[in-house]
């Protein structure tokens, strides 16, 4: 049981990054930066809506319906040829409640579909609720995390199934 779940959850995951993998109008700033504003995606994804938004129109909306939002995902050898040393996972939330949470995620993962390492933060209300707040997640890419083969990984897991809305989702890796 658990095994298929985790199945199904990473070929949906792989689906949904693969067909929205930071993009946003901003797309990659850089070979070393990605960005995500969520514009391109109006009219595609229904989660993702106008109004609220931290820069431009639009952002993304997590809520009951999602144990996990879009995100990044990219081979390291699609990333690029250098060697990176950290990358640095952040996004704008807005919380609409004092107990709203979710998890900021960043995971590298081999070729056999295993994780090999999973670094994660919890974002709560307590940071303030119904403004924007700027949160970030680093990971050392240290020993085998830096495989060429390897997925470098970075999404929100709302395991409370809570409402949060994200804009400005980025994906910067350091040398």
């Amino acid at each position: 049981m658990f095994k298929s779940s985790l199945l199904t959850f990473v070929l949906g995951f792989a689906i949904a990054f693969s067909l929205s993998s930071c993009g946003g109008k901003g797309g990659v700033k850089n070979e070393n930066v990605y960005l995500n504003d969520f514009e391109a995606f109006y009219g595609f994804n229904e989660k993702v809506d106008k109004g609220k938004a931290h820069s431009g129109e639009c952002y993304y909306a997590i809520d009951s319906t999602l144990e996990y939002s879009i995100g990044f995902i990219r081979k390291f050898n699609k990333i690029s040829s250098k060697k990176y040393k950290k990358v640095k996972f952040s996004a704008f939330v807005l919380l609409p409640a004092a107990n709203s949470s979710v998890e900021m995620v960043i995971q590298v993962w081999d070729p056999k579909v295993t994780p090999l390492k999973v670094q994660s933060a919890p974002v709560t209300g307590q940071l303030g609720i119904n403004k924007w707040i700027e949160v970030s997640l680093e990971l050392p890419l240290t020993g085998n995390l830096y495989n060429p083969e390897n997925d470098l990984r970075c999404f929100f897991f709302n395991a409370n199934r809570n409402q949060i809305f994200v804009d400005d989702f980025k994906v910067e890796l350091f040398e």
